[in-house]
């Protein structure tokens, strides 16, 4: 397996995989007109050279297959914007992978946050990296009402 910088060519790709990964993790509980909605803003042209020129942006490949990829952003207080894994990569490690490799790109950062939403299965890997809640924020996506859990973890106890 390979983390690499993700770079332009990577775009499509990224968008499939957060596509696939929105479909299998909240089809339960986000109506999938909804998660469309969500993905062509979360992932337009616009966004994604914002991400560019204010994020790190890592992928990770196998024989040249991409499997996830996660956004970071932040100095002293890193903030993983985003971090998923095509369904049939998860639970092998490469979630863990990205992680790490985005945090020692922060050699000073003092903690790490993310915000998930509830009823997100994948709550317990954070847990297992030592994130912990912080809080809860109701809000909603396009009148969709959503509950936001912040988790955090402190990165020099």
């Amino acid at each position: 397996m390979v983390i690499r910088e993700m770079n332009y060519l990577d775009v499509e790709r990224v968008r499939m995989i957060a596509a696939d990964t929105w479909r299998d993790t909240y089809t339960s509980f986000i109506p999938a007109e909804i998660q469309d909605k969500v993905l062509k803003e979360a992932y337009s042209n616009e966004a994604m050279d914002n991400r560019f020129k204010s994020s790190i942006n890592l992928v990770a490949e196998s024989n040249g297959v991409m499997m996830g990829y996660a956004f970071f952003s932040g100095d002293k207080d890193v903030f993983l914007e985003s971090i998923y894994l095509h369904p049939n990569y998860q639970g092998k490690g490469v979630g863990k992978c990205l992680l790490e490799t985005g945090l020692s790109k922060f050699k000073e950062a003092d903690s790490i946050s993310l915000t998930v939403y509830k009823g997100n299965r994948n709550i317990s890997f954070y847990e297992k990296e030592g994130f912990q809640v912080v809080k809860e924020n109701k809000s909603d996506f396009f009148g969709h009402p959503v509950t936001f859990i912040l988790m955090k973890k402190h990165l020099h106890q």
